[in-house]
């Protein structure tokens, strides 16, 4: 029997929680707030705000407790790099819950990527009419998702962002942005385009990948989450842009929920006795692109050149 510890109770933690009673072998005891696990448990899972990640997370880890910390892991860069180093110090397991990289449909676009040819650049749209937190701005809701997509996509090093943010439900606090748009440019010259938005009257999470060949659209809140667009260039000579017409089609791709994926690697990776750290590092290097992105709204949309 695998024994988990869960922090947080909200709509995600409840959909852990669901998704947990149905894996054989596993028990699961929810934490209260206040509350410390056993000293028996096997892991424990993060599902708390943000705002809150890090003074749960850091005493299990010098205990030496796995953990599952849910996207992003912390909301700040000095939060992250204390994290980490707790980390390597007690020789742990830590893991990030970017849930989009355990989507079918995503895995499949990684298995398609290289028939489009290079990548001209990535956009992303998501959106939703809330919730709007009261701990972080919708880029630390939102980015998690199309970086740790982009980055499993784009080999090159980030080496820019700008980004600009509108306050509408609460303009007095200047940290709490509804809507953002940000752009991330990497090494060859492919961007990362995002909106991102607590405030719109629909639900939308879209990914659009152009290539020098082919472009693929994956939409995870469409029933067909897919489309390719084969052969639509568009072809250029010179100053002359020519476009074509391109083959659609629906790739098929693999069954089962993206947090039961998620958990299943969680639990596998407990059940093996893993220490690897590998996305406890690819999750902080998210929270420093998010942290930059932060500071070029505070400057007004200045590009701030990354590191990372």
């Amino acid at each position: 029997m695998t024994r988990l510890a869960l922090f947080g109770h909200g709509r995600w933690g409840k959909a852990i929680l669901r998704t947990l009673e149905g894996f054989p072998e596993v028990s699961v005891t929810v934490v209260g707030r206040g509350e410390t696990p056993g000293a028996n448990v096997d892991g424990a899972i993060i599902a708390t705000p943000v705002s809150t990640h890090a003074e749960l997370a850091l005493p299990l880890i010098e205990r030496g407790v796995p953990l599952l910390i849910e996207k992003p892991l912390t909301a700040s860069v000095e939060e992250a790099n204390r994290l980490e180093a707790a980390a390597e110090k007690a020789d742990t397991l830590v893991q990030v819950g970017h849930i989009h990289l355990h989507n079918p449909a995503f895995m499949k676009v990684q298995e398609l990527l290289p028939t489009l040819g290079r990548i001209r650049y990535l956009s992303f749209e998501g959106m939703n009419n809330g919730p709007a937190r009261n701990d972080a701005s919708v880029l630390w809701d939102w980015l998690p998702h199309p970086l740790s997509m982009t980055l499993r996509l784009v080999e090159a090093a980030p080496l820019s962002v700008q980004a600009w943010g509108i306050n509408c439900l609460r303009p007095d606090t200047q940290a709490l942005y509804d809507i953002g748009i940000v752009r991330y440019v990497f090494e060859g010259g492919a961007s990362l385009l995002c909106s991102v938005n607590w405030l719109s009257p629909e639900k939308r999470t879209k990914m659009t990948i152009v290539g020098e060949t082919s472009s693929l659209v994956h939409t995870d809140t469409d029933a067909q989450k897919l489309v390719l667009y084969e052969g639509m260039g568009p072809a250029v000579d010179g100053m002359q842009v020519t476009h074509q017409a391109p083959s659609v089609s629906y790739p098929a791709y693999g069954g089962g929920w993206p947090l039961e994926h998620e958990l299943h690697a969680f639990i596998d990776a407990l059940q093996k006795g893993s220490r690897d750290r590998s996305e406890l590092a690819f999750g902080a290097r998210i929270v420093r692109l998010i942290a930059a992105a932060h500071t070029s709204i505070e400057t007004e949309g200045r590009a701030v050149t990354l590191n990372i």
